[in-house]
């Protein structure tokens, strides 16, 4: 009996011992980051890069057959945070290494070099992602014996790498990195483990990473009516079950709204509609919502750093007075249109007159004729690199065709306000026949 309770006494000194243990320096709160889960070292088994992954079980390298209920992060509070400029920070944790941490404390082994593929450096971190090729740079370091871990080492393949917001599950890791203690797995489908050893690190909530407008440029302007905008967004981990958007004139979510979506169940990615006034700035906001139906933030269009893009191939959207929004076209593009005479078009011929019938628009969008030279100009272009167009700006032309061929001219018609619309024909140029005489039979 007594030989039993010195057992226990002994077991639960080890458990509350190893319980006590803190982290050998202060680890940043876990909540406000970003990166979950856990990577796999066959030494020393599970790194976690999250505390609430690793419960207090989880900081043991064997299981216990009852459950403590110890809430997470009480006792070892830690976690690793991906910013939005792609930088790494914070500590991840290992039961037999400690900590192991992304936060600059001394000069990595390759000095700093890795910092040349980063997109936006910052000297306090020791590792960076970039979206350009999908991977991780840098180190991690663990801090109770100064160990490198390299994130990007040639010789181990795949490096470290995380699926970016073009993918259709982004935020998820891959690859491996190397070290004095072997190689760190970052997801189970790198060895084909996940039947029995289901692991991997992540960005953990679903998080909006690149929002684009209007998404209409001049060719399909020209094409189907200037009066339209494509609202576009991605997101950087997580998914999507449903999302809400916001247009409004004002920058605010509550007044000047011309569209509100409400929760629409779904998970697209564009939204379309038609801008009620032209040459206006207009502001947009998006929140999405996840399978557990947690919502996102609401994210302002153009304020999140460069992730954002204005896609609208005139200045005017990238003069306007607020970055922060996208302007609407003035009004409808110009209408070219032509026509020519003769029909008939044969080789060597200088008759052949080409001549514009091509509209615009007004501010009021009010369609208007075109007047030589005053507001619209033009661009007259053959296929045939040997035709000759006599004058290639003028709303009328000649032109000479120097070969029998399937030739296609192009009028582009330009406003005053340089909206470019272009039509083309293709012509059957061909020689000109021989005059039929009819001879009499002798």
């Amino acid at each position: 009996m007594v030989k039993s309770f010195l057992k226990i006494i002994i077991l639960f000194s080890l458990v509350a011992t190893v319980f006590l243990l803190q982290p050998v320096k202060p680890a940043q709160a876990s909540t406000a980051d970003n990166i979950r889960g856990l990577a796999y070292n066959s030494l020393y088994g599970y790194i976690s890069f999250n505390c609430l992954d690793d419960d207090f079980s989880g900081r043991f390298p064997f299981t216990f057959p009852f459950t403590f209920n110890i809430i997470a992060c009480a006792n070892n509070n830690h976690g690793v945070n991906l910013s939005a400029d792609n930088n790494f920070s914070g500590d991840a944790w290992n039961t037999f290494l400690g900590l192991i941490t992304f936060t600059s404390t001394s000069t990595p082994p390759d000095g700093g070099a890795f910092r040349a593929n980063c997109e936006n450096s910052v000297a306090t971190s020791t590792a960076c992602y970039r979206e350009l090729d999908r991977k991780i740079y840098g180190y991690m370091r663990v801090v109770s014996t100064g160990d490198w871990i390299n994130l990007n080492d040639s010789s181990i393949t795949p490096t470290a790498g995380i699926t970016n917001y073009n993918d259709p599950a982004p935020g998820i890791f891959s690859g491996y990195a190397s070290s004095s203690f072997g190689a760190i797995s970052f997801n189970c489908t790198n060895d084909g483990s996940c039947a029995t050893n289901n692991y991997s690190v992540e960005i953990g909530p679903t998080e909006i990473r690149q929002m684009t407008a209007p998404n209409w440029d001049s060719v399909s302007a020209c094409a189907n009516g200037a009066a339209h905008a494509f609202l576009k967004w991605s997101r950087r981990s997580g998914t999507q079950t449903a999302y809400q958007l916001i247009v409004s004139t004002a920058n605010s979510t509550s007044s000047g709204v011309v569209v509100d979506t409400g929760k629409v169940s779904n998970s697209a990615t564009q939204y379309s509609f038609t801008p009620p006034t032209t040459d206006t700035a207009y502001y947009w906001f998006l929140r999405l919502w996840d399978i557990t139906d947690t919502v996102t933030p609401w994210r302002q269009f153009n304020t999140s750093g460069t992730k954002d893009w204005i896609t609208d191939n005139y200045n005017r959207n990238l003069q306007r007075g607020n970055s922060a929004t996208f302007t609407s076209y003035k009004h409808e593009f110009p209408l070219p249109q032509f026509t020519w005479n003769p029909i008939e078009i044969v080789v060597a011929t200088t008759s052949n007159s080409f001549i514009s019938n091509s509209s615009y628009y007004t501010d009021a969008n009010v369609m208007q004729t075109c007047s030589s030279g005053s507001v619209c100009s033009y661009l007259w272009s053959v296929s045939d690199a040997g035709a000759v167009v006599s004058n290639p700006t003028s709303p009328s032309t000649s032109i000479m065709f120097t070969r029998a061929t399937n030739t296609v001219v192009t009028l582009s018609s330009t406003d005053d306000d340089i909206y470019t619309c272009s039509t083309s024909t293709m012509l059957n140029v061909n020689f000109l026949l021989p005059t039929w005489k009819e001879v009499k039979a002798q």
